[in-house]
């Protein structure tokens, strides 16, 4: 070999390891689940609760769109395992199907309730959300009924990014600043949120297409 010529080792960067990544995305999903159901749900507790005076209208709606939020939320989130993907494919494939039935649930329900007891404004962002979250619903199942499974876990994630709003636009609300612009916040905040998820779900999707990993 030519002493003129110097062999230099190829380094590339070491990018966080996705289930690092997953758990520390979840762990603040745990932690907004937690806060939601206790600054904003726990009046289903407490049948003298002042806002019952607001939730009466739809009294009889509220717990077959509770609980079936309640099953999209928390099995939504399993589907997002490899490791109960490789070990437990049945029970991922059931988990999957019950997420669906969630959604096809509360989303019409979410629908109905704007309907009878919301303002127009947010009647328009209730349907738009909802009918959103039915089509990506749709499109992640019918890729993976194909066999399409990348596309299947992209339709997926946009899905569950649309559910999650249900969470980002009660956090954002818990702060004051927020909180006392009263109904124009509510639609500011739910609004952003949607276009937030939206865009930040697709550079998510396709982080390594904007920043490929480059040898030094």
């Amino acid at each position: 070999m030519d002493a003129g010529w110097v062999r230099i080792p190829v380094m590339t960067t070491r990018p966080v390891p996705r289930e690092l990544r997953k758990r520390l995305f979840f762990g603040i999903f745990g932690i907004a689940f937690v806060f939601v159901l206790w600054n904003n749900e726990r009046f289903f507790l407490n049948p003298l609760a002042p806002e019952w005076a607001h939730f009466n209208p739809i009294r009889w709606l509220l717990l077959p769109h509770g609980l079936a939020g309640l099953v999209a939320l928390l099995l939504g989130a399993t589907q997002f395992s490899t490791r109960l993907r490789r070990r437990n494919p049945r029970i991922h494939r059931l988990n999957g199907k019950l997420y669906i039935a969630g959604t096809m649930i509360l989303a019409p329900v979410a629908m109905w309730m704007a309907f009878i007891n919301s303002p127009w404004f947010l009647q328009v962002f209730t349907f738009v959300q909802a009918g959103t979250l039915l089509l990506f619903t749709f499109a992640a199942y019918a890729c993976a009924v194909r066999g399409n499974f990348a596309a299947h876990r992209e339709w997926m994630v946009r899905s569950y990014g649309i559910l999650l709003i249900f969470l980002e636009g009660r956090v954002l609300m818990a702060i004051p600043a927020l909180e006392r612009g009263g109904m124009g916040s509510i639609v500011l905040v739910n609004w952003a949120c949607m276009v937030i998820t939206l865009v930040a779900t697709e550079c998510f999707l396709h982080w390594r297409q904007l920043f490929p990993l480059k040898a030094a």
